[in-house]
């Protein structure tokens, strides 16, 4: 039991029947389970070994990549004791049919206790090499009844992955750029349709350096259709996942982050480097020429320069309704005359008495101030013509409603199960596309196209983004989200530990970064990575500022003043007709009196 020190919960796994082994267990942490229920709880709460009784063994045998599957615990340094109580014919058999269960392919640390006469034969699996090499039992020890002592006194769980002895993988991956680059070679450590590969990329390189360590190969498998691939509701899938799901393969690895969604699924190495997300979005282009005798004043200004012609129009009605061409002259025609006056243009507006005089000569002043400023203000914009407003963060990204375009849905399964409304928002504007409608949307520069920020600080772009249709766009400056890649593998694989401890040495190592900038040098465009690069300087582009009612403040004053003052000449207008009238009147009356 001192293998099973640092064991989380070790599991007795027994049938109820006769040839169960009695097991001092007072001081082990046990769990005892009694087939066929239990099984899977036992995984959850940490089993890591399990003693098997001959009469579980091949229940446990074929129930046990379902139950791993369907369990949430994960450890990939799991040992397996059988004890066999059979002797004499049925003892044959036995052993003939373990040796030959498929299920061992995942079991390196598998142990049979076998009795013989006056001792114990302690057995193990190969499991290096290839079948049926992999599968030929080996003697480990034996432990002699009379002396109470073991014979060679051996490692009962021998590392058997330091060396795999050429025993083949079976791995996911395909093309992509930096990270999995495939190529034809004579004495490649990859076979691919049986013919024999290497690989380029940082990913391709690490494999490459994983065999090379502990001596084995890879049967690539690649779905150039589905690439990643997906894990629907039914259980099944397509693509990479696809593959590791139906256990094609045993692991899987190119540019993959870690996704809830699959965690039920699979196990995931331990971080090996960091990506971000982010988006190429369209250039900022020249404001339409059109706008241009709009844009010049905020809306504030041209409200008030609304209400200012309606007031004034009001005030000259008012103030010559008593003249002699009061009838001919009505409201609209002293609205268009005031219209034509803040443009600039010629109007003769009707002037009877010294308010109107004060209220037209003012509005004349605030005229040509504002008319003046508003001729300044077009001439500044057409010297340099102003953009419309460039896409730097998330928040501009959903508010420009532009659609987030790249081939697989997979760069969305980081957020696609938030509940942050941002996120929502992202997910609900992505589009996957073909590849051929993606060179067309590219090339059109009108979408936002996701887009990879590797730890070297170069970018991962699609294959369509060349020299000539990059300088339609520009990177933004906040990220969408960032991630860590890892690698999958199935529930079983007892390799992941190893696949943890290289890219952490890696990553340590910074060989991922190296590996990443001579990738990028010899199979990247140059001058893309350079355009991607440049457009994070932001040089400076002419924003429009719009004249807010503060700019215009002296105008409005003026025009106040003279408001003020046709209001008390009107006034005193009124006064002195009405005092006029009353002294005509008090004379007319006292002449008809005398």
């Amino acid at each position: 039991m001192t293998y099973f020190v640092g064991a989380y919960t070790m599991c007795r796994v027994m049938n109820r029947t006769e040839m169960a082994t009695n097991f001092p267990i007072n001081e082990l942490p046990i769990a005892v389970v009694q087939l066929p229920n239990g099984m899977v709880e036992a995984i959850n709460l940490g089993c890591s070994v399990f003693l098997i009784e001959e009469d579980a063994v091949f229940w446990f045998l074929d129930a046990f990549i379902e139950m791993h599957d369907a369990a949430r615990f994960r450890c990939s340094s799991k040992y397996f004791v059988v004890m066999l109580q059979s002797t004499g014919s049925d003892q044959p058999d036995v052993l003939d049919r373990v040796q030959t269960h498929p299920a061992l392919e995942n079991m390196p640390n598998f142990l049979l206790m076998v009795p013989r006469v006056g001792k114990f034969e302690f057995i193990t699996n190969r499991f290096v090499g290839n079948s049926p090499m992999s599968s030929e039992y080996v003697l480990l020890d034996e432990y002699s009844i009379e002396s109470d002592s073991f014979v060679y006194e051996e490692n009962l769980f021998p590392d058997k992955l330091s060396d795999l002895m050429g025993k083949t993988i079976k791995v996911a991956s395909f093309y992509l750029i930096p990270w999995f680059m495939m190529r034809k070679a004579d004495d490649g450590i990859f076979t691919f349709r049986n013919r024999s590969y290497t690989a380029d990329g940082s990913d391709g390189y690490f494999m490459i350096l994983f065999c090379l360590r502990y001596n084995c190969t890879w049967e690539l498998h690649v779905d150039e259709k589905n690439l990643y691939g997906q894990v629907f509701e039914n259980g099944s899938g397509n693509g990479m996942f696809g593959a590791l799901l139906d256990r094609s393969v045993d692991f899987a690895m190119g540019g993959v982050g870690s996704y809830y969604s699959l965690f039920q699924h699979f196990s995931t190495s331990k971080p090996v480097r960091w990506a971000a997300v982010t988006c190429l979005t369209t250039k900022p282009r020249l404001v339409p020429y059109w706008k241009y005798i709009f844009i010049v004043f905020s809306p504030s200004i041209w409200e008030i320069l609304m209400v200012v012609a309606i007031v004034l129009t009001s005030c000259l009605f008012i103030a010559n309704r008593r003249g002699s061409n009061y009838h001919d002259k009505g409201y609209t025609w002293i609205f268009l005359k005031v219209l034509k006056s803040l443009m600039l243009i010629s109007a003769d507006l009707y002037s009877s008495n010294a308010s109107s005089v004060i209220l037209i000569t003012f509005l004349l002043i605030f005229s040509l101030i504002i008319g003046n400023v508003y001729i300044g203000q077009i001439h500044s914009i057409l010297t340099l013509p102003p953009y419309q407003p460039s896409i730097d963060t998330v928040q501009e990204l959903i508010a420009s409603g532009l659609q987030l375009i790249e081939r697989h849905p997979i760069w969305m399964y980081t957020i696609s199960g938030s509940t942050n409304p941002r996120d929502q928002k992202l997910v609900a504007q992505f589009r996957a596309v073909s590849p051929e409608h993606m060179a067309a949307i590219v090339d059109n520069g009108r979408e936002a196209i996701l887009i990879a920020l590797l730890e070297s600080g170069y970018t991962m772009v699609a294959d369509a983004i060349n020299a000539q249709n990059i300088k339609h766009y520009r990177i933004m400056s906040e990220q969408l989200y960032y991630e860590y890649e890892v690698a999958y593998a199935t529930k079983t694989w007892p390799l992941l530990d190893r696949i943890d401890q290289l890219s952490m040495w890696a990553r340590d190592g910074c060989l991922f970064q190296y590996l990443e900038q001579i990738m990028v040098a010899r199979y990247m465009n140059y001058w893309v990575q350079v355009a991607i690069e440049h457009s994070r300087e932001r040089p400076h582009v002419v924003k429009l500022k719009k004249m807010a009612v503060e700019e215009i403040s002296g105008a409005l004053m003026v025009l106040g003043v003279g408001l003020s003052g046709a209001t008390l000449a009107f006034l005193f207008e009124n006064v002195a007709y009405c005092s006029f009238r009353i002294f005509k009147q008090f004379m007319t009356r006292k002449k008809i009196c005398v």
